[in-house]
Formats: C-alpha cells, structure tokens, sequence
C-alpha cells in the first residue's frame, strides 16, 4: 500500500526539513572540494585563481538570494497563516525578480570581469585562470540565480528532499564534466580552467530546468500568467526583506574579499592555504549550514500561526545542538588535519599552514553556529534589519579591522586573519542569542495573524 502524501505540517519538522538540506550540503562541499582536488593536479595557481574567483560568484549568489530569501520567508509565513494565494503569488514574483536579476549580472560580469580582476594584483597566470573562470561563469549565471530560486520556492513548501536530490544530480554532472576537462579521457584535449567553467555552468543550467519540472510535478503552483496581475506591492514585499537580508550578507561577502585581499599580498602561498581552508570548513559547518535553513523555514511556518513560545524555545534547543555537533566534526577534523590537508596538495609548506588553520577553525567553527542558526531564526520570524547592523559593525570593526591589523600590519600572517573572522562570528553570534532570548524578534511578524489551524 503506498504512504499517503505527508501534510504541510508533517513536513515542516525540524528532522525532515533538515537532513535533505544536509546532506545535499554535504554533497555539495564534496563536489566543491572535488574541484580543488582536481584543479591541484592541474596547477596550484589555478587553485588560488579559482578561489578568489568563488568569492566573486559567492557575491552573484548573495544578490539571488535577496530575493529567494525573502519568497521563503513570506511563503513560509503565508503558509502558517492558512493563506495560500498569496503563498502563490510571492513564488511568481520571485521567479520574475531573478530573472531580472540574472540578465543584470550576467551582462555586468561579461563587461566587467577582466577589470574586476585586475584590482588584486594577481601573478599574471593566476589572473589568467581567474579572469577565464569569473566572464564565463559570470556572464551565464543565470543558471546559478534560477535554481536559488526554484530551490527556495520547494523548500518553502516542505520538499526539501526534492531540493537535495536535484541540487546532488547537477552537482555529479559538474565533476563529470570537470573531470573531462581536466584529465583527457578518450584522447580528448585539456580545456584547463576554461572547461571547468562550462561545466559549472552547463550543469547550473540543466539543474534549473530540472528544478522547475519538479516544481511542476508536486503541484506547486507557478502560474506565471498571473505577473502582470500582480501588484507592486507583492513585489516589494519579496524585496523588502530580500534588501535587508542581502544586505547582511553582502556584507559578509564583501568582507570576506577584503580579508582575501589582505592575504593576497601575504603571498600566492598564504591564498592557496586560505583557498583550502575555505573548501574545508565547508565540511565543518555544513550540518549547522543545514540546520539553519531549516530553522528559517520552521519559524517563518510556525510565526504565521501566531506559536512564538512554542518556536523561541525550539530555536535554542537548535542552537545547542548545532554548537555540540560542529564542536565535535571540528575536533575530528583537527585529528586528522594532515592527512586530510595531504589529499589536496603535496607542497609541504602549503600543507603546514593549511594544518594551522585548521586548527583556528576550533574557535572559528563554534562561534559561526549561533550565527547560522539564530540569524536565521530571526530572518525567519521577520527581524531582518538587526542582524544586517550588528553584521556591519561586526564584520569591519572586527573581522576586517583586526585581519588588516594582526594579519598584513604586524605580519602574523594568514592565520592571524584567519582568528580575526573568529572573533566577528563569536561576538556577534553572542549578540544574536541575546536578540532572540529577548523576543523582540517577535514585533516584526510581516503578515496579519493565523487564520487557519
């Protein structure tokens, strides 16, 4: 006999909201590492090139999700409160809101890529792979932009499941097509990082369209007729919150580039070790990463029902649970730090101080926790405008400040840039727990009370 279709509220439990999202982050870390692996038998610089350039699309990735995160906001709200129409219509929006946005960018970075990397100073064969990497996955980033927003629109609904086995399936198609480029199966030449840049961006695309279908196929709807029906107000509503929540993260992004620049000029060494440390704490963090989404989700729901005692004490327990987690998976990884370092390069310098920053990341990895959670939490229940100003104190009158200070000023080196970003997650993850244990969060509910049970 088959299981009958779980309910909206069935799947919007903590547990089945976030081992979907999990293990497709883990498998994208995996994926993500995979292309490290493999350009580091190809060229180290290649390795620091691709690197810096991740950032730079990490940026194109922090303006998507201004508008996926606001549609999963609101239609999670939508959805507690019973209002289904205008669950519907937010979804619309949004779809049309990225499309705009992936034409602007993709037009940008094919106009702007050569000049955007020449503000790094970059050895000449380093600013060749970047240069190579950034217009080709740039100017076609509309793939990218698209399945955020598919992505987001099916995770709002519950499916997050749907969501990791799409995402997981493109992500394969990637290492494929890596994998051709690189290492000259059937005779076939060495496209270097050229190909590695199609495949990227061939597999994003084909997983839109896969991503669509599937929202087809759960009975999602997308009734895209209805957009010159819409009015403004919707889709100010989606930016509104997406402003404010891109914002927080741009400010992220553009920090984290400041540090990279910072360490740029601590030498081509220091950014490879940076660049592997970045690709691994991906596995660190990539379970708390998962737990926050899922946390956003659960609390926009449980806010349109009007169930805040119920969802601010969920919200804490979360949090726990993601600190004794991340303590744990960081402790293994510092155990095995040289063996794991020693399966991406075989530079021992590289590898000494990639090992080093492993060790940072014990202080780094369990202070982001009660930022991806709570931050996410408060992102959820509407309170978007609060992180955004801690974020930018935070991140440039710490993070910044202290990585320029220790790192590049005084010459402690990447390391010391690398315990600067600690101490930004630490306090301002410190902040965001006393912001939620307030409950203050709870005056910036976007839509009217529940109307259904």
């Amino acid at each position: 006999m088959a299981k009958a279709p779980k309910t909206l509220q069935q799947r919007m439990s903590i547990v089945a909201l976030t081992w979907p999202i999990f293990v497709e982050t883990l498998l994208q870390s995996l994926l993500g590492i995979s292309d490290i692996f493999m350009l580091s038998h190809y060229s180290d610089n290649a390795v620091a090139a691709v690197g810096l350039t991740t950032q730079l699309m990490f940026f194109m990735m922090v303006m998507s999700m201004m508008v996926s995160t606001g549609a999963s906001i609101l239609i999670s709200q939508n959805n507690g409160a019973g209002q289904s129409q205008q669950a519907v219509d937010i979804g619309v929006a949004s779809v049309a809101l990225s499309l705009g946005l992936a034409l602007i960018m993709g037009a940008s970075m094919f106009f702007g890529a050569k000049g955007i990397i020449g503000l790094f100073a970059l050895e000449h064969d380093v600013a060749g792979f970047g240069y190579d990497y950034l217009v080709i996955c740039g100017s076609l980033s509309i793939g990218l932009v698209m399945n955020i927003a598919f992505a987001a629109i099916l995770r709002s609904y519950g499916f997050t499941r749907s969501a990791m086995l799409v995402t997981s399936s493109t992500g394969l198609m990637n290492v494929i097509g890596n994998y051709i480029a690189l290492y000259s199966p059937f005779g076939l030449p060495v496209y270097g990082v050229t190909g590695v840049a199609i495949s990227t961006v061939t597999s994003q695309i084909i997983g839109a369209c896969i991503m669509l279908m599937v929202i087809r196929h759960k009975q999602i709807p997308l009734p895209l007729q209805r957009l010159k029906l819409l009015p403004r107000s919707t889709y100010w509503s989606v930016m509104r919150i997406g402003l404010l929540n891109a914002g927080e993260m741009l400010s992220y992004n553009v920090a984290q580039m400041t540090i990279i620049y910072f360490i740029s000029q601590m030498g081509t060494l220091s950014l490879t070790a940076y660049t592997y440390g970045l690709n691994i704490s991906r596995f660190i963090y990539c379970f708390a990463v998962a737990l926050g989404q899922a946390t956003q989700i659960q609390t926009g729901y449980y806010v349109g029902k009007q169930w805040f005692d119920e969802i601010t004490t969920r919200v804490q327990r979360y949090c726990l649970v993601g600190f004794m987690v991340s303590l744990g998976i960081v402790l293994v990884f510092y155990w095995q730090r040289f063996i794991i370092v020693g399966w991406l390069s075989e530079n021992e310098e590289v590898i000494q101080l990639t090992a080093l920053l492993l060790t940072g990341s014990i202080a780094l990895e369990t202070g982001r926790v009660f930022n991806l959670v709570i931050i996410s939490a408060l992102k959820g229940a509407g309170d978007v405008a609060f992180p955004v100003r801690v974020g930018l104190f935070s991140m440039w009158g710490i993070g910044v400040l202290l990585a320029w200070f220790f790192g590049l000023h005084l010459g402690y080196g990447v390391l010391a840039a690398w315990l600067a970003v600690a101490a930004d997650e630490w306090i301002r993850g410190l902040i965001m727990v006393y912001r939620w244990r307030s409950c203050r969060w709870q005056r910036f509910t976007r839509i009217p009370p529940a109307t259904a049970v």
